[in-house]
């Protein structure tokens, strides 16, 4: 009953135009703000730490337009989910500002794309049908895999999944769990895939693939399994840039090359790029973070 109900609740809601949904999230941005102060101590904690040379003023500006965006990432998420090829495309809710680097880095052996938690990622799926401003890509329903954290809650887990994958031509098999991505990237190898990573959370449970990098101010534990995978088959790797337009409505993703072949850089070399072109959009957009997740848990030398 809970996952029909659901369901049904985000169904109905997804069938809103896009611009409604980004008035709803003024109202709800207010409400995690002010009434349910959702994470409030986390995010001025995180947004204090991580801009001291910035004033009071110019940090609660911060953690003010944070909840917009937080708020944003909720309802588009939603219109997403109840949104074919056709409406994704006509929306045009992220341009790709270079196309043509896909084209160039693509690797026969795979392509590891890795992106962070700024801007809107859970629209990622629909990434076949962004606007290319008329220019071919060589990413397609069928080569692009979105690897994914279960989620604890089985319900939840199930929303999310079709969610992301609804009515997007998304073959099934290419929506990976992190502990299957190992072997679907061996079954697939040799098919020229694309496999979109988010790994700028904490390393999950006890995971002893990590290693300890500067990032924003504070020295923080990383994982390495994408980096260390790319590195061992040959695989390129790129890190995907998500910014917002000047209204802040839209998005514009860029593509930035870290390697055409992971082997010829060392698993530290590739995790400190990503996270220099990760904090270059921060500084660029500090309220494009996702500032709520708990990124520095604990000090890097800590169990």
């Amino acid at each position: 009953m809970k996952r029909f109900l659901v369901k049904a609740f985000l169904r109905l809601f997804s069938l809103l135009p896009l611009s409604v949904h980004h008035f709803n999230a003024r109202i709800l941005g207010w409400l995690a703000r002010c009434v349910v102060r959702y994470r409030v101590k986390v995010v001025k904690e995180n947004i204090d730490k991580a801009f001291p040379e910035k004033s009071e003023k110019e940090r609660k500006q911060i953690f003010k337009d944070f909840y917009l965006h937080f708020a944003q990432i909720i309802t588009e998420t939603i219109w997403f989910g109840g949104s074919g090829p056709k409406r994704i495309s006509r929306s045009k809710i992220i341009t790709v500002k270079n196309p043509e680097e896909l084209e160039r880095i693509q690797n026969p052996n795979g392509t590891i794309v890795l992106f962070a938690h700024c801007g809107n990622w859970e629209i990622l799926p629909g990434f076949p049908y962004f606007d290319y401003g008329g220019k071919s890509i060589p990413l397609k329903p069928d080569n692009t895999a979105n690897v994914y954290k279960r989620l604890t809650d089985k319900v939840w887990d199930d929303v999310m999944r079709e969610n992301r994958l609804h009515s997007k031509g998304i073959k099934d098999e290419n929506y990976v769990e992190t502990n299957n991505i190992i072997r679907h990237v061996f079954e697939h190898q040799k098919e020229g895939m694309f496999w979109f990573f988010c790994t700028d959370q904490w390393p999950y449970g006890s995971a002893k693939g990590y290693t300890i990098i500067e990032f924003m101010n504070r020295k923080t534990r990383s994982m390495t399994a994408a980096a260390a995978l790319a590195r061992k088959l040959h695989m390129a790797v790129t890190y995907l840039s998500i910014t917002r337009r000047e209204n802040h409505k839209k998005y514009i993703c860029e593509f930035r090359p870290i390697a055409e072949d992971a082997s010829t850089l060392t698993d530290q070399q590739i995790v400190e790029q990503y996270y220099k072109y990760i904090e270059e959009d921060i500084y660029a957009d500090p309220g494009n973070y996702l500032w709520s997740h708990r990124r520095w848990k604990k000090a890097p030398d800590t169990q």
